[in-house]
């Protein structure tokens, strides 16, 4: 990727990280083009990417694509997109680049414009995504999944709720973007915008596939939710049969994911508590290297396999999903999707897409979901997805 002129980068240099962020989408928002803004888990770094060309589409394997950010939903016949890597800006390096193909007059003086003036476009929003489900519903269908479980259609399944709730009109999404990056260090920060598919925000824990420039696969069970207690020692945190269990399927389906391809050659570390936010978790992680077993796309591979995992949908997973598409009630959309930079500074990262929201008019709806086993409680199942909404909560209701 080439440097952009040097009249834009000498524009940024009196400018803040942050103002260099906030007029860039707005530049997204008002030429129309879809942008990700992102910080990786344990960094400071956030990069923001913008697709100029508007082609924003996913086909191919992941290691034949060009670097950019991909965004999916949680069903699978659903439109995926790919945001290609068009502006580039990490606020590591403090400049912008522009691909050799949109490096032209037009594109750099509409950027100039933006980083020289305050313009204050509206962001991409969604329409409602349907079925606000209330209390007594959700413990029902809780109800009714335990007994599915008991009949023994499946063994796990994880139904989801939403919640919609009013902005205050000092809300703004860039602060809160930053807020969630200061707050929840831990967690991948996310905020994608895609014209007529709305903008999403979300701070998640739950890595999917990593790959990296060392040719190192990477992928994690995590399932088991209770609150944070600053009191108790994470290596202390107590778990019941039910948590347990629920992460254990989580990683035995990885573990078939592996079986399945005839992958033997594997590390798995753990299980761990873990620090998500506001919640711990029990993880396990397993570790491929792919140069080792000559498996050179095994990030495609086990995503195709992955997808949805059994910690966002269930197991078996076809007659959990099924059960879900027909007693949710809503259009789940891209919560529980995947999507994370791919082939972004030769290495991708992407997670689950958990503890998000979506933009609604002058309003927000949030997502979250309780894994269901056969030692589940109807109202604990309640009172995890309460908790799970507060990730969210705690930064839009302090703006």
């Amino acid at each position: 990727m080439n440097e952009a002129p040097q009249s834009i980068n000498q524009l940024t240099s009196g400018l803040k990280e942050d103002e260099i962020l906030l007029s860039l989408l707005k530049y997204a928002w008002k030429q129309k083009h879809a942008v990700a803004l992102w910080q990786l888990p344990n960094t400071d770094q956030r990069h923001l990417i913008i697709d100029i060309s508007n082609k924003v589409s996913f086909k191919g394997e992941l290691e034949e694509m060009h670097p950019g950010f991909l965004f999916t939903p949680f069903n699978e016949s659903e439109n995926n997109y790919f945001i290609k890597a068009d502006l580039t800006y990490s606020t590591d390096s403090n400049e912008i680049t522009l691909a050799p193909d949109v490096l032209n007059q037009a594109a750099i003086d509409r950027l100039s414009t933006y980083l020289a003036e305050d313009i204050n476009p509206n962001y991409n929003k969604s329409e409602a995504r349907g079925n606000i489900a209330s209390k007594e519903n959700y413990i029902q269908l809780v109800e009714e999944s335990i007994q599915k479980i008991s009949e023994g259609e499946f063994i796990k399944v994880v139904p989801a709720r939403s919640i919609q709730i009013p902005l205050t009109k000092n809300f703004e999404i860039a602060q809160a973007f930053e807020d969630l990056c200061q707050k929840y260090l831990n967690t991948f920060i996310s905020l994608v915008s895609i014209p007529n598919e709305g903008t999403w925000l979300g701070a998640t824990p739950e890595l999917l596939i990593r790959t990296d420039s060392k040719n190192t696969f990477t992928t994690v069970s995590l399932a088991g939710t209770q609150p944070f207690n600053p009191e108790i020692p994470l290596h202390d945190m107590p778990w019941t049969q039910k948590e347990i269990e629920e992460q254990a399927i989580v990683s035995r389906y990885i573990i078939n994911c592996f079986k399945t391809i005839r992958l033997r050659e594997f590390e798995e570390e753990g299980p761990k508590t873990v620090k998500a936010g506001n919640l711990v978790h029990l993880k396990t992680t397993f570790t491929v290297d792919m140069g080792a077993t000559n498996f050179m796309n095994l990030g495609s591979v086990m995503l195709k396999l992955l997808h949805p995992t059994s910690a966002v949908c269930g197991m078996p997973k076809d007659q959990s999903l099924a059960f879900l598409n027909s007693r949710e009630g809503f259009d789940r959309k891209f919560f529980s999707g995947y999507f994370g930079p791919v082939n972004f500074l030769k290495e991708t990262h992407l997670f689950v897409n958990l503890r998000c929201m979506v933009l609604v008019k002058d309003s927000a709806t949030l997502f979250a979901g309780a894994g269901v086993t056969a030692y589940s409680e109807p109202e604990k199942e309640w009172i995890e997805t309460e908790i799970k909404f507060r990730t969210l909560l705690d930064v839009i209701e302090a703006l």
